[in-house]
């Protein structure tokens, strides 16, 4: 299966996985590997994508969101739905698998490196904006974590070349003007880089940051874009799936 792996999540108690669009069940637009309920997709096809992802990590749960932009983080167990309308998921419960889904948005992946905690974000630019980094690391605070101990990789997203924006768009920013480049005598934003200011914010150490370079828009064969959908296919389009779990041994299970 297509995953890409972080160099600075090295652990024995973490298994973790940014994946793309192969190596599903949909077809269409939504071929393969499509995770999310929400996109206009078969359920059949997507409770056995979902299903593929869960029996690789070999856990008791799986558990995503319905994702609106917010800010909203949820503390993930055995009885959490997926039907929540929410951005980020944090546990310390083993073999709890929490996943984001994306298509362009950046997916963020976070483990304590010195207690079993860990978090997943979705981080477009509305939600970053609105602080959903942080309240990750927020919520991971309260259940033991300390950000200056957390790890955290920023996973397949839009990168700068691809995202191009208008002046209107500049305006929901404040002093972020390095986040912002001229390309071809036009604006693009680099979110990859706006999602590593807030988690430098939010008190992660830089040397704790990892970004994986990947641009979900430039490699539509491998990754579900929505700019690239919408470009080419009216907008419909699958979500990539972005997942961490702590491994059956490790965690805390006293719910």
């Amino acid at each position: 299966m297509l995953s890409n792996r972080s160099t600075k999540i090295v652990s024995a108690t973490v298994d973790y996985g940014f994946y793309g669009r192969k190596y599903g069940k949909s077809v269409g637009l939504y071929a393969s590997l499509n995770c999310s309920m929400f996109v206009g997709d078969d359920y059949a096809s997507v409770s056995k994508n979902l299903d593929i992802v869960k029996n690789e990590f070999q856990c008791r749960k799986l558990v995503t969101l319905q994702q609106v932009h917010g800010n909203l983080c949820i503390r993930a167990d055995l009885q959490t739905s997926s039907m929540i309308e929410a951005d980020a998921l944090v546990t310390a419960e083993s073999s709890v698998a929490i996943g984001i889904l994306t298509a362009d948005c950046a997916p963020i992946l976070f483990m304590d490196r010195k207690n079993p905690i860990i978090g997943a974000a979705h981080a477009g630019w509305r939600g970053a904006v609105a602080g959903i980094i942080e309240a990750t690391v927020e919520k991971m605070t309260k259940l033991g974590s300390r950000a200056s101990d957390t790890i955290a990789v920023i996973g397949p997203c839009i990168q700068r070349n691809s995202y191009e924006i208008d002046d209107d768009f500049r305006q929901n920013f404040n002093d972020e003007d390095d986040c912002f480049f001229s390309i071809d005598h036009k604006i693009h934003f680099d979110l990859p880089r706006y999602c590593y200011r807030r988690l430098i914010k939010a008190g992660l150490n830089a040397g704790n940051i990892d970004v994986i370079a990947t641009d979900t828009y430039a490699d539509p064969e491998n990754y579900f874009s929505y700019r690239f959908a919408i470009k080419n296919t009216g907008g419909i389009c699958g979500r990539n799936i972005s997942v961490i779990c702590l491994m059956a041994e490790h965690g805390n299970n006293s719910y």
